[in-house]
């Protein structure tokens, strides 16, 4: 049906009659009176205001979608030709402050990973290369991302060749260096120790203040170089977990366990409210309670040493399970030790690297994202089943694991994989694929370090001072959880009200503004705004360009004479449904009576 051209101030008759009349409708009680004080002049025109949102105006979603696609693939350093290889875990976060998720990695050249290489950021959305640097780091290293001194600006931190962690600033420049106990495998990890708004650098049992000075050296466990903060005693400052050692604030030993000091992570696998420390290393899988008593050890399903573990809720039933691979299968284990499920896999070379968790479809079930030397392989959570084999990867192997972030800030969920040509052919470089139809679950933009976990990180990088504790909550590690973002969101428009003006009653006329909100999350954009007079007409209004999530638009001011308003006037917004909303049934005002008496 064509529809009318409306333009404001001018009455045009409608070809349709309105389906109810308008004495359905109570009159406003809460209109605007009519005073010397609101006028339809154009300098008194309302003020839009910003209005609360709606956080649950999401669309439902998109079940049963697995159709892994390419996005890009950054395989060529342009500043340091031949570096171009990872054997590493990279990390995503916006360091430069453009609104756009940065991929930041290290690299090496000629198969020699355990060298020095460099460290590259490229755009989230493209691939392309920002920066590369190369300032005496380990090819290999991990690499933690954190607004260390809180100024808004991130930091990039990895393990150093001659000082144990170098930190740069977002834009590839090096901040500072210290510690004397380098890793070339070393991943940092970043948290507020003290809750004093300054983040600390943690490298094995090495910390580091903000601005690099050295804050403590511990005397047991190291945890390979891949610890990380948590509050394992509840009291409430966090602790840094090492392997087998759990190191109070200050640095004295919490607790040495009898496990063996590997890989750690945390969970809640008995729902006491407190965490439990799992460690991989050694050939063996070791849980320990908050107290350092170990409470069960298990042999690695598949042999060789294990990755490090991966905690989540793999098969939906409540529970947290743990995920670890092996030289030739990947394995998820229940809370108790015992083997739920295993699934053959190839990684002689290492038999350390991780995995991650996340569910994609977001049908209740995880999927487990887990790449080896020949295949990235995609596994149901609760059987193993294959979902997706990927042979175009390759690696050597040492601790890398894929992330599942939205590295394009799209609203849908990618998979960031690091590859290597150091003993197998295949891709090199970074290789981040996602849905050919954007409809992976949203996850957020960042994942931050090795030991991630949800909570120990704000969206825009910052560091909590005092972190929810993961386990209370989303009780995972090195997992990512389903979040609505841009993908989903709606918007929801509604006509906020009526403001009449007094200044043309005496013209015969009754003149007001209209003020439409969108309480929704999604921009709202070509929409329709109509008012109709009091004989069911439409009788004025316009459409409106584009309104944001959480803003307001004044329209106006309309004017109608004496014989228009009959039983009130009203105004609706969206009547014809070209805008998707969440809310269909709030789009109209209430009825206006004649102000002019």
């Amino acid at each position: 049906m064509n529809r009318p051209h409306y333009v404001s101030l001018m009455r045009c008759l409608p070809p349709t009659l309105l389906l109810l009349a308008c004495n359905d409708y109570e009159l406003s009680e809460n209109r605007m009176p009519v005073g010397d004080d609101v006028t339809c002049d154009a300098d008194d025109t309302p003020a839009p205001t910003h209005v609360a949102q709606n956080d649950a105006c999401v669309r439902g979603p998109v079940l049963g979608s697995f159709n892994p696609v390419v996005e890009w693939q950054w395989n060529q350093n342009p500043v340091y030709p031949g570096y171009d290889d990872l054997m590493s875990t990279p990390a995503v976060g916006d360091i430069n402050g453009d609104g756009m998720p940065e991929v930041v990695f290290t690299s090496f050249a000629g198969g020699a990973y355990t060298s020095a290489g460099t460290l590259t950021a490229v755009n989230g959305a493209t691939g392309a290369t920002l920066w590369s640097a190369a300032p005496g780091l380990y090819a290999s290293a991990g690499v933690a991302l954190g607004d260390l001194d809180g100024d808004g600006l991130p930091e990039v931190c990895t393990a150093g060749t001659a000082a144990a962690v170098v930190c740069f600033d977002g834009a590839g420049n090096v901040r500072w260096q210290a510690g004397v106990e380098p890793s070339y495998v070393g991943s940092p990890a970043i948290a507020d120790l003290d809750g004093d708004g300054l983040a600390e650098v943690i490298l094995g049992r090495q910390v580091f203040n903000s601005d690099g000075s050295v804050r403590w050296v511990g005397a047991a466990g190291v945890g390979y170089s891949l610890s990380f903060a948590a509050d394992i005693d509840n009291d409430p400052a966090l602790e840094v977990v090492a392997g087998n050692t759990v190191y109070d604030t200050d640095g004295t030993v919490l607790w040495t366990s009898s496990g063996f000091d590997g890989m750690p992570a945390v969970g809640d696998f008995d729902d006491d409210g407190r965490a439990e420390v799992v460690t991989t290393g050694n050939g063996t899988v070791t849980l320990t309670n908050g107290d350092g008593v170990v409470l069960w050890s298990v042999a690695v399903p598949g042999g060789g040493g294990g990755g490090p573990p991966t905690v989540a809720d793999f098969d939906a039933d409540g529970a947290p399970e743990i995920g670890v691979a092996g030289a030739y299968a990947y394995s998820v284990l229940e809370g108790d030790g015992s083997v739920r499920w295993s699934m053959p896999v190839q990684d002689y070379s290492s038999s350390v690297t991780g995995s991650s968790v996340f569910d994609f479809e977001s049908d209740g079930a995880a999927e487990v994202v887990y790449a080896d030397e020949v295949t990235l392989w995609v596994f149901d959570g609760s059987t193993g089943a294959v979902e997706l084999a990927v042979d175009g990867h390759a690696s050597g192997t040492l601790y890398e694991y894929p992330l599942i972030v939205d590295v394009d800030a799209d609203g849908s969920s990618e998979i960031v994989l690091a590859s290597n040509n150091y003993a197998f052919e295949g891709w090199n470089g970074i290789t981040v694929i996602g849905d050919v139809d954007s409809s992976w679950a949203a996850s957020r933009p960042v994942w931050n370090q090795f030991a991630y976990s949800i909570t120990n990180v704000n969206d825009d990088l910052s560091i909590p001072t005092t972190p929810e504790k993961n386990w209370l909550s989303w009780n995972n590690f090195r997992a990512g959880g389903t979040l609505d973002g841009p993908a989903n969101w709606l918007a929801d428009l509604t006509v906020a009200g009526m403001e009449v003006c007094s200044d043309t009653c005496s013209e015969g006329m009754g003149s007001f503004y209209v003020l439409v909100d969108n309480r929704g999350l999604a921009t709202a954009r070509d929409f329709l705004v109509e008012v109709v007079d009091g004989n069911g007409y439409i009788a004025d209004g316009e459409r409106v360009a584009s309104l944001d999530g959480g803003e307001q638009v004044v329209l106006g001011p309309y004017a109608l004479a004496r014989s228009d308003w009959k039983g009130g006037v009203y105004a609706r917004v969206d009547g014809t449904a070209d805008a998707e909303e969440c809310d269909e049934d709030n789009q109209r005002s209430a009825v206006i009576a004649w102000p002019c008496e």
